[in-house]
C-alpha cells in the first residue's frame, strides 16, 4: 500500500505498512520519518490528480546559523487531516518539527511527536503575563529574603 489522500474530505491516509517497525513486543512502535512523509505528499501533489488542489503542507528545511543546524519544520496545512490506519500501535514522529500530531485524526493509533523548543520573540515587555510577572517578583523576593542567590 501507499500512503494516499482523499481529495473530496482532504483526509491524508497512511497506512501501517509504510511505517518502519521499532519494536514489536511488548508494545508496537512504528516511525515515521516527518521528511520522507513530506517528499510522498509532494510526489501525490504533482501527479495529474493532485495538481488542481491546494497544497498539503508547507516545509522550511533546515537552516545552519551561527555553526548550529535548526531542524527542519513541517507543518500540514488546513482542510487537510491525516488518518493512520487503525490498531493498537504507536507511531513516533521524526526528522522535523511538525504537526502532525495535531492534524491527526483520533482512532486507536498513538501519535508521538518530538518537537524541539525554539526562540519565543516577543515584541513588547518581557513575555509575561501580569500575573506571571508578579509571581516571579515574589519568588525572587523571597529567595532574597532567605539569602539565596
Amino acid at each position: 500500500m501507499a500512503i494516499t489522500i482523499d481529495w473530496a474530505t482532504k483526509i491524508i491516509n497512511i497506512p501501517k505498512a509504510d511505517l518502519t517497525l521499532i519494536q514489536s513486543t511488548p508494545t508496537e512502535i512504528r516511525e515515521m520519518d516527518v521528511n520522507w512523509f513530506r517528499l510522498r505528499l509532494k510526489d501525490i501533489e504533482d501527479n495529474v490528480e493532485g495538481l488542481p488542489f491546494t497544497d498539503t503542507h508547507r516545509h522550511n528545511t533546515q537552516v545552519v546559523l551561527a555553526g548550529l543546524t535548526l531542524a527542519r519544520v513541517v507543518e500540514i496545512l488546513a482542510p487537510y487531516s491525516i488518518t493512520f490506519e487503525n490498531g493498537t500501535y504507536a507511531v513516533n514522529l521524526v526528522g522535523a518539527n511538525n504537526n502532525v500530531a495535531d492534524r491527526t485524526n483520533v482512532n486507536n493509533v498513538s501519535v508521538r511527536s518530538s518537537n524541539s523548543a525554539g526562540l519565543i520573540s516577543t515584541t513588547v515587555g518581557s513575555g509575561l503575563s501580569t500575573a506571571e510577572h508578579d509571581q516571579l517578583m515574589k519568588t525572587l523576593t523571597v529567595g532574597k529574603f532567605l539569602g539565596l542567590k
